[in-house]
Parts: structure tokens; C-alpha cells; sequence
């Protein structure tokens, strides 16, 4: 099951979104702050990271750089859901890496959509154990 680590510091956009994401088949993950989100990712098993921008303690932006910095999540897709339209956070945040954003208050299908688009871009995860190949010996 495909998981969604959700980070969004006010709770009713928080419960919509998961709420919305799991009637769609998405496992989701609950992070109420950068710091949390981070915390998060050491812990679970993560497919895609939807945050906002502005939060407490770790912003959006923050959390991005911190994720795309870290080895293991750098095809991780991060969606962006926000309520900024300032056309520089946007640049900012392309620039650190975020694959894509809406703008709140976001449509049920667009989140769906888009999340859906993310998911399927991400390339499958490397298989960790080599594959062995057996010699046969003329012994």
C-alpha cells in the first residue's frame, strides 16, 4: 500500500486531506510540523511527503532541503499544499526540489490527481540484496 506522509500544522486541513487520501487507497502518516515529519521519516516507510509551507519549528521549505539532503529520500516526490501564491515561494521551493504544488483550499480530485501523478513518476525502489548468479562448473 502506496504511504503518504502528511505535514500540515492546522488539524482540520490535516483531517480533510488524510481523510480524502485514504477513501483513495493511500495509507497516510501524520506529522504536524517539520521536526515531527523528520522524526516520521526515520520511523515509517514513506512513497510520497505532502506538506505545507508555513509551520512551526521546520517550515516546508526547511523540511524539503532536509529530505532532498538525505540520501535514502531524494526520489521521494514532495507535493506542496499551500496557501501561498507568492510566485517566489513557488521558485524557491523548485528549486529545492519540491515536484509539484496546489494552492489551498485544494479540490478533493485535484489532491487525488496529483498525488496519483506523483506516485506513478517515482521510480520502483532499488532491490537492496544482489542478485546471485550461479556458475555452472565443469568440476
Amino acid at each position: 500500500m502506496t504511504t503518504i506522509l502528511i505535514v500540515d500544522d492546522y488539524a482540520p486541513n490535516h483531517r480533510l486531506m488524510s481523510f480524502i487520501l485514504e477513501q483513495h487507497g493511500y495509507a497516510v502518516v501524520a506529522a504536524f510540523d517539520g521536526q515531527q515529519a523528520l522524526d516520521r521519516l526515520n520511523n515509517a516507510a514513506v512513497d510520497l511527503v505532502l506538506t505545507d509551507l508555513t509551520m512551526p519549528k521546520i517550515d516546508g521549505l526547511a523540511l524539503a532541503r532536509a529530505i532532498r539532503a538525505d540520501a535514502r529520500f531524494t526520489s521521494t516526490p514532495i507535493l506542496m499544499v499551500t496557501a501561498s501564491t507568492r510566485e517566489q515561494d513557488h521558485v524557491r521551493a523548485s528549486g529545492i526540489g519540491i515536484d509539484s504544488f496546489l494552492t489551498k483550499p485544494v479540490d478533493s480530485e485535484d489532491l487525488v490527481r496529483e498525488v496519483a501523478r506523483l506516485i506513478s513518476q517515482c521510480p520502483p525502489p532499488e532491490d537492496t540484496a544482489p542478485i546471485k548468479m550461479f556458475e555452472h562448473s565443469a568440476a
